[in-house]
């Protein structure tokens, strides 16, 4: 992916560079997509979904890197990163409570294990399971897991949160770990 940094300040582009050297996953496919009006004087978004070859519903997600120097309330920093996630999931697991938490560890942890400094983090996590209805009565219940989340970056190094993004999103979809020494178990 290479990033359109048009009408973007230097300090914000410097930043934002080397996210051009961010290694993705062959089962994830990324795409920088206009980012919402009105969110800061500076954001970039990004589109990131799983790929899978047999299956049409998969995680997707959407991350938005935003500057304001004005720093506005809530913010604690003229950078603030926002993301929203959702994948399907196994009924099963949908109806264990607990379920509904793992993605905001996941997402610490994926941010921590990839050095992607952050503070005020904030954020709602959700299961979500559909029962169809009327037309939709043959329907089979099926079940998301999603989460919001938005943190204060610590450094200026913001490849290393899309990072910690992307495997958050190949973790709540389901995907293997990416390390070639762990052996997926079925």
């Amino acid at each position: 992916m290479k990033l359109d940094l048009t009408g973007i300040t230097e300090p914000f582009a410097s930043m934002l560079a080397e996210m051009n050297n961010v290694q993705v996953r062959k089962e994830i496919s990324i795409v920088q997509i206009p980012s919402p009006k009105g969110i800061a004087p500076e954001a970039i978004a990004i589109s990131a979904e799983i790929v899978h070859e047999t299956a049409s519903d998969h995680g997707v997600s959407r991350l938005v890197f935003c500057r304001d120097p004005g720093m506005p309330e809530g913010w604690h920093s003229e950078l603030r990163v926002i993301g929203y996630a959702k994948s399907p999931i196994e009924l099963e697991m949908a109806k264990d409570d607990y379920s509904a938490a793992l993605p905001w560890e996941w997402l610490k942890d994926t941010l921590q294990a990839n050095r992607a400094g952050f503070a005020h983090a904030a954020g709602t996590t959700t299961t979500v399971i559909s029962t169809g209805h009327g037309e939709l009565i043959s329907q089979p219940q099926h079940a998301e897991l999603e989460i919001r989340a938005s943190w204060a970056p610590l450094s200026f190094d913001l490849a290393a949160h899309l990072q910690g993004w992307l495997e958050l999103l190949a973790l709540i979809s389901g995907l293997p770990p990416k390390e070639t020494d762990v052996t997926r178990i079925s």
